[in-house]
């Protein structure tokens, strides 16, 4: 059988497994090997059913000897067998990792022969890529009844071990498969539990133990092949969380799969499977109990409401929330106010009052968050003070001075330093390249200095932090109008003058450049993803990006640190220059050395890449669970043009 075709069987023989994250884990390249592990992960692209692809996954073999009700891949279905080599999967995974297309590999199989045999298998796979200097995430599925020995030699080679509960209880396992215990699944827990707990003890005493499963632990719930309610799941869910340890429980909608009856209904329940998900973060990460989200007397979750407005709507003593005043407890209990604008809110209010119209501007849902909060400027008045702004604005000057920079960050901070070494401050500074002439204006040019420049970016990180620094230089790298004259009215309240006093800092300025800041960041981030190799004649990496945001000083670690064994190049087709590392330094090139040019042509390999890993996209798409208007959220098309799973396949492009 062709590679493709076993690709193509094994990722779709995997699709129902989710949980499939590749966060949790932090491994350096140390520069001799492939790849790295990174704590928040990377998602590379997202199937037409909103999920995340992240890790190549794949099944060993979908050949079983057991005959599970609720597994497409069971015994007695009757559907294309196949099973991978480990130099398959290892050629595979290091194949799409150069390319950027995963951040590691996920690796499951079907029980061939028996549960240890199966995993020896999957042990000797993953030790393979190992020594072929692969250092990038590993997901090792653990089979039921696998002994402590593989186990244990599993953990010592993967970032996350996982085992399947797969039903919220013992007697819905027995009516759905015979082959299945709770007791084969929560003794290979348990072994990943110890192993994790005694590396972290070592570790105390001796910094260079071998880590064991350094992400730790997950397992997958089946929802809707048993009868039990959402209460029990959620019960089930804690109990694995404080006595195994578990990073994540990952629900799974039940799909129907061949003739087996089942509890499950016809439509695949995923509004209650996203519901479940909600409140596994309620309880997880924003301080809920089970009771409060999940009442006993009513055991289900409402499918038409949040988790989170539900609470709300039961509990209207506690409502309205004063934003300006509560703890952060109280505000996380907000519907529309998640962790990252709970603590933007906290964190802000130290420095003014906290009004409606910047809530928006924070993150905060504020069609949600309306009927439950109280601050300052509401739309219906119900709470409100005159407004007075924070700092007093200064008076318009009549000849307004300009200070004009060569556009360069450097010039920039030049200008800041002019700006507090002169007599008269200016009152605004412009980038030679998009300077607006007023009738009046003063116009004065800034001629870069480094040492100057040095002696700001020194004082930023006294004055403001490393954190208020580095939103100072993303914001910059945003090149939207006007973004210089923000930054310098950002400094110029946060560090007054000499000889000046304080005026305090509008928090109108201070969240239009931390918004700024973050989009900047945010589409780093999806670039870290979205960036797409393609293998060169003269064996370099080659990748065209067209990015909204001047983002490549942003990313340059990032795959510095990730592919410090093989040559690349960065290009920015926007704005026509790139980044090209050569082993040991990366270089910033203008358009006529960085641009593609003779020699450059894909490899001969290339196009067999490509065509796997458009073969392997789409496989692994749930077609049940097609969401086009998520999916063009979370993957806009701007990227498209060089995401090779949405160019038009090889096989069908013209000759």
């Amino acid at each position: 059988m062709q590679i493709e075709d076993k690709l193509s069987i094994l990722a779709a023989a995997a699709k129902y497994d989710v949980s499939c994250a590749s966060s949790g884990s932090r491994r350096s390249n140390t520069g001799r090997g492939l790849g790295n592990a990174i704590p928040a992960g990377v998602c590379h692209t997202f199937t037409e059913d909103g999920r995340c692809v992240s890790l190549l996954k794949l099944l060993f073999t979908n050949f079983c000897i057991f005959d599970c009700a609720y597994c497409v891949n069971r015994r007695s279905n009757d559907l294309p067998r196949a099973a991978f080599t480990p130099a398959e999967i290892v050629r595979l995974t290091i194949d799409f990792y150069r390319r950027n297309y995963i951040e590691g590999l996920f690796l499951s199989s079907g029980v061939v022969g028996s549960p240890d045999e199966t995993m020896e298998r999957l042990i000797r796979t993953v030790t393979d890529l190992r020594r072929q200097g692969f250092n990038g995430y590993v997901h090792l599925k653990c089979v039921p009844h696998t002994s402590r020995r593989l186990v244990q030699a599993a953990g010592r080679l993967a970032d996350r071990l996982s085992v399947n509960i797969e039903l919220p209880t013992e007697e819905s396992l027995r009516k759905l498969t015979r082959e299945k215990t709770y007791a084969s699944v929560l003794t290979p827990m348990g072994v990943i539990r110890e192993g994790i707990e005694e590396t972290r003890e070592d570790r105390k005493r001796l910094r260079h133990v071998p880590a064991f499963a350094p992400a730790g632990q997950s397992t997958q719930l089946i929802v809707g092949a048993s009868p039990e309610s959402d209460h029990t799941i959620l019960h089930l869910s804690d109990r694995l969380y404080r006595q195994q340890a578990l990073k994540r429980v990952y629900y799974s909608a039940y799909v129907p799969v061949g003739d087996i009856a089942t509890h499950a209904g016809a439509a695949p329940p995923f509004k209650r499977e996203n519901r479940l998900y909600q409140a596994d973060w309620l309880i997880r990460l924003y301080g809920f109990s089970i009771d409060e989200v999940i009442p006993s007397a009513a055991p289900n979750l409402d499918l038409t409401m949040d988790p989170k407005d539900a609470f709300a709507r039961r509990h209207p003593q506690l409502f309205p929330v004063d934003v300006n005043s509560a703890d952060r407890k109280m505000i996380l209990r907000v519907p529309g106010i998640g962790i990252r604008s709970a603590n933007c809110i906290v964190d802000l209010r130290r420095r003014g009052r906290i009004r409606f119209e910047h809530l928006k501007q924070m993150g905060v849902v504020v069609t949600r968050a309306l009927p439950f909060i109280r601050c300052d400027g509401l739309p219906d008045a119900r709470w409100t003070v005159p407004y007075s702004a924070t700092a007093i604005a200064p008076p318009v000057a009549l000849t307004p001075l300009v200070f004009v920079t060569d556009s360069s960050f450097d010039g920039l901070l030049t200008a800041i330093f002019e700006a507090y070494a002169g007599q008269t401050p200016p009152d605004a500074i412009q980038p030679d390249s998009h300077v607006q002439q007023g009738l009046f204006d003063q116009r004065v040019t800034v001629v870069t200095d480094g040492a100057k420049a040095a002696r700001v970016w020194k004082g930023l990180k006294r004055c403001l932090g490393v954190e208020g620094r580095q939103a100072i230089a993303e914001a910059f790298l945003s090149g939207n109008a006007g973004v210089e004259t923000l930054i310098y009215t950002y400094v110029r309240e946060r560090i007054p003058r000499p000889n000046s006093s304080p005026s305090g800092v509008s928090l109108g300025v201070t969240i239009r450049l931390d918004q700024l800041a973050r989009k900047v960041r945010e589409e780093a981030r999806r670039l870290e993803g979205f960036v797409r190799f393609e293998q060169t004649g003269k064996g370099r990496y080659l990748a065209r990006i067209a990015p909204r945001y001047d983002v490549l000083p942003l990313i340059r670690h990032h795959f510095e640190s990730r592919f410090a064994d093989q040559r690349w190049i960065i290009y920015d087709t926007v704005r026509q220059y790139g980044l090209v590392f050569d082993g040991r330094t990366t270089r910033a090139l203008p358009l006529n050395m960085a641009e593609p040019g003779a020699g450059s042509r894909p490899d001969a390999d290339e196009s067999l890449c490509q065509r796997l890993w458009q073969r392997y996209y789409h496989a692994v798409n749930i077609p049940t669970r097609n969401h086009p208007r998520l999916h063009r959220r979370l993957l806009p098309r701007r990227y498209w043009a060089y995401l090779t799973e949405k160019l038009i396949p090889l096989s069908r492009r013209p000759i």
